[in-house]
């Protein structure tokens, strides 16, 4: 059996999904959780110089979204054909454009610039997209793609508190039903429920 060992922060953010996925897929593996303290020393060590990583026998994978898809691929939740993985990679990445829009204003250093920032996307960005969102998973059955369980609602189910705090809607699933409905989809594999209740 490979020897398999996650690496990332003691944090959710964009590690959350390969955890959720390898708890999905039965697969053992160490859980290591890097303190701020320990990251400076690791980091050179790591393929590109950040985190997560996946490491299988001692070699090392980058890039949430690559391992997320190689564990999806692994475990069967990629669809039965190329267009079924075509339309799973298409709705992760619109998922991650909103996402990345939501992070570079949360990057913005100026303060001012930054609070006009949230107002515009408040009133004229945010809603077309999470109501987008919201259309493709009630279309769905409550899945980012395809109508069934894909490696896509655990980058969802993964990144939700994250984005919550991006877009500073800490009630986002109440406001949007179709969020909850993929992370309860996510989170009602008994598999994946153990390991979300060992963890909290």
């Amino acid at each position: 059996m490979s020897k398999v060992i996650f690496y990332y922060f003691d944090i959710k953010g964009r590690g959350e999904s390969c955890r959720l996925l390898l708890a999905y897929g039965g697969q053992q593996f160490e859980d290591r959780r890097l303190t701020a303290e320990q990251w400076p020393a690791f980091k050179p060590k790591t393929r590109f110089g950040q985190l997560p990583i996946l490491e299988i026998d001692g070699k090392q994978y980058a890039q949430s979204l690559a391992i997320a898809r190689y564990l999806g691929r692994k475990f069967g939740l990629v669809g039965d054909t190329p267009e079924d993985a075509l339309e799973i990679d298409q709705n992760v990445d619109l998922f991650m454009d909103f996402c990345l829009k939501g992070a570079q204003i949360m990057r913005e250093t100026d303060a001012a610039r930054k609070e006009s920032l949230y107002a515009e996307a408040v009133k004229n960005v945010f809603p077309g997209d999470l109501e987008r969102l919201s259309s493709i998973i009630n279309k769905n059955n409550g899945h980012l793609a395809l109508g069934k369980l894909t490696w896509g609602d655990f980058v969802l189910a993964g990144l939700i508190d994250w984005l919550k705090t991006v877009l500073r809607i800490p009630d986002l699933e109440q406001k949007y039903p179709g969020f909850q409905k993929v992370i309860d989809n996510v989170y009602s594999v008994p598999k994946v429920k153990a390991y979300s209740e060992s963890k909290n």
